[in-house]
């Protein structure tokens, strides 16, 4: 079962009196949201700061009578709510047990508005929504506070650039998920376009890491995953400086500083992903965008 540290207790408590009771809290105006961070609008040298409304929730009021985990509510009348655009660590996973609390204390016993992008509900039967708690839009709040990671899923993309930003804001202040660990340095690099179908050419999908620090590290509990729900867990070999990992999609016998993930499908998409390297502690040694 996932622990929850004592020092998060502790900033998951500041964080909440803050953005409730403080008037000088620069996350919320007015009834939107203002951010002190910025959006890139594709020009040089030009950025511009970003300020979300409400959008167009529905007008009727929803009870919220439970909350599954970070990114998952149960409604008054029993609906499964998954909040659209970001991902929460799963059950037994580092920061599990954080993100679940600060989402139980946005939204559990009120009354919240739901906004629909394009889908419906997903595979699970889960209605797809963005969650707004008077004028906060609180699956925006749990990406720049740094209890979740940005989710690209299309067609549901109508604030993945601004939740994309809000995870770079969380990421350059070290906020939650993105603390980070001192256990190793490295280089990541990712083969994720397989020759032919990548089905059927799982071994040409990897992941290559180089250990560029001064000292050799145990790899026993370090977890791989990616920006939707695949996890890997290394066994322990000790990684020597200078030395390298191969993480190989398909299956064979790990040897050496060669691993197999041994996954029937392929894990990385070929458009664009995320690679999420933590220590035994649950903290990210090295994050890798493409």
């Amino acid at each position: 079962m996932a622990r929850i540290k004592k020092s998060y207790l502790i900033k998951i408590t500041s964080f909440i009196l803050a953005l409730f009771f403080s008037a000088s809290v620069p996350a919320v105006s007015g009834c939107g949201l203002f951010y002190d961070f910025e959006v890139n609008t594709g020009t040089e040298n030009s950025r511009e700061a970003v300020s979300i409304q409400e959008g167009s929730p529905d007008e009727d009021l929803y009870w919220i009578k439970e909350v599954t985990d970070g990114d998952t509510v149960v409604l008054g009348n029993n609906s499964r709510v998954r909040l659209i655009g970001i991902n929460t660590p799963e059950y037994g996973m580092y920061f599990y047990g954080e993100a679940k609390e600060v989402l139980e204390v946005l939204v559990l016993e009120k009354e919240v508005k739901l906004e629909k992008d394009i889908s419906e509900k997903d595979k699970y039967g889960r209605l797809l929504r963005y969650i707004y708690v008077g004028g906060l839009m609180v699956n925006l709040e749990m990406v720049k506070r740094g209890f979740a990671n940005a989710f690209t899923y299309p067609p549901d993309i109508k604030y993945s650039e601004i939740f994309l930003e809000a995870e770079r804001y969380a990421r350059s202040n070290s906020l939650g998920l993105w603390e980070k660990s001192r256990t190793a340095a490295v280089d990541i690099a990712v083969h994720y376009d397989a020759e032919g179908h990548d089905g059927m050419n799982l071994n040409d999908e990897y992941i290559i890491i180089k250990n560029i620090g001064e000292e050799a590290v145990d790899t026993k509990g370090w977890v791989i995953k990616d920006s939707a729900t695949n996890i890997y867990e290394f066994n322990s070999y000790q990684f020597e400086p200078g030395s390298t990992i191969y993480l190989f999609t398909g299956n064979g016998t790990d040897s050496g500083g060669i691993f197999y993930w041994n996954s029937p499908n392929p894990v990385w998409n070929n458009d664009f992903d995320t690679l999420y390297l933590r220590d035994a502690g649950g903290l990210l040694i090295e994050l890798y965008n493409y």
